[in-house]
């Protein structure tokens, strides 16, 4: 696959004497400055497996779920030519190879319809309050993002930056039997990284932790009521997140930065929404 992406073919070359101040001298054509190309170099591998399966029952009852375990590789993930694309690198794009940022090796999805009895040998009043009404349920579980370790210093004095941190050679998962709380004070083993040697774009690599996984559930319920023959009034009740779970963002990932390897971001609480829909 021949994908667009824009590497840096202007950098500044390293070498004895190198420094941030002498960027601009160093670069193959010293008065141009950075210069970012478009090519169709980049490439990407996919992979998964899909599974599905279906269900009704009677009643109204319809069951809908999905697994996905897949993996997705590329050197550059999305399409650009504004900026470098390409990694830190810009003589062996393969430096950047990895999952893609949006690759997700597993996800479930589990969706389900019902349809509530109309009540039909009720009373009015009954029938028309609690009958007819559709219950919706979505509930998703997915492994996290993943993430790139930055160094936070450019170190290799190309003029690029992006460098990867270091790896010190201690692991970086942390025990598995923390709290919530210490997982959000230090997602990974800070200690397994430092900023990257002085000439070289570092030897981490590119997406190699992930982000928290997650899980969500999103409720609805509606009814239509009938107005004339042609005209219905459609009631809806909307639950975001219902169970009001909390899922955390991504950790920062620069090594400079005070908050290296804490959480300081969640995803959305539960978002309730009420409607009326006039169909016609």
């Amino acid at each position: 696959t021949h994908l667009l992406h824009s590497p840096e073919r202007n950098p500044a070359i390293y070498g004895p004497g190198a420094t941030a101040s002498n960027l601009n001298s160093r670069r193959p054509f010293a008065g141009i400055g950075p210069l970012q190309v478009g090519e169709s170099t980049g490439w990407s591998k996919y992979h998964a497996l899909q599974l599905t399966l279906q269900k009704r029952w009677g009643k109204g009852l319809t069951v809908l779920a999905n697994y996905t375990f897949s993996k997705s590789i590329d050197i550059s993930s999305y399409a650009t030519i504004e900026g470098n694309s390409a990694g830190p690198d810009p003589f062996n794009f393969n430096n950047n190879r990895g999952v893609s940022d949006f690759d997700m090796p597993q996800r479930l999805v589990v969706s389900g319809i019902w349809e509530h009895p109309r009540l039909t040998n009720y009373n009015p009043i009954l029938r028309t309050v609690l009958g007819g009404w559709q219950s919706n349920v979505i509930w998703t579980a997915q492994a996290g993002t993943p993430i790139t370790i930055l160094s936070g210093v450019d170190n290799a004095l190309m003029g690029i930056g992006a460098n990867f941190a270091d790896l010190t050679g201690v692991d970086w998962r942390p025990p598995s039997d923390r709290s919530r709380g210490q997982e959000v004070q230090e997602w990974f083993n800070k200690a397994a990284f430092r900023v990257n040697a002085v000439g070289t774009i570092g030897t981490g690599r590119r997406n190699q932790l992930r982000s928290p996984g997650a899980w969500n559930a999103d409720y609805s319920l509606f009814k239509n009521f009938s107005i004339v023959e042609a005209l219905r009034l459609q009631f809806r009740a909307e639950f975001f997140n219902v169970f009001n779970h909390t899922r955390l963002g991504a950790p920062n990932t620069t090594f400079t930065s005070p908050s290296f390897a804490r959480i300081t971001s969640a995803y959305d609480p539960r978002i309730v929404q009420l409607g009326l829909k006039l169909i016609f």
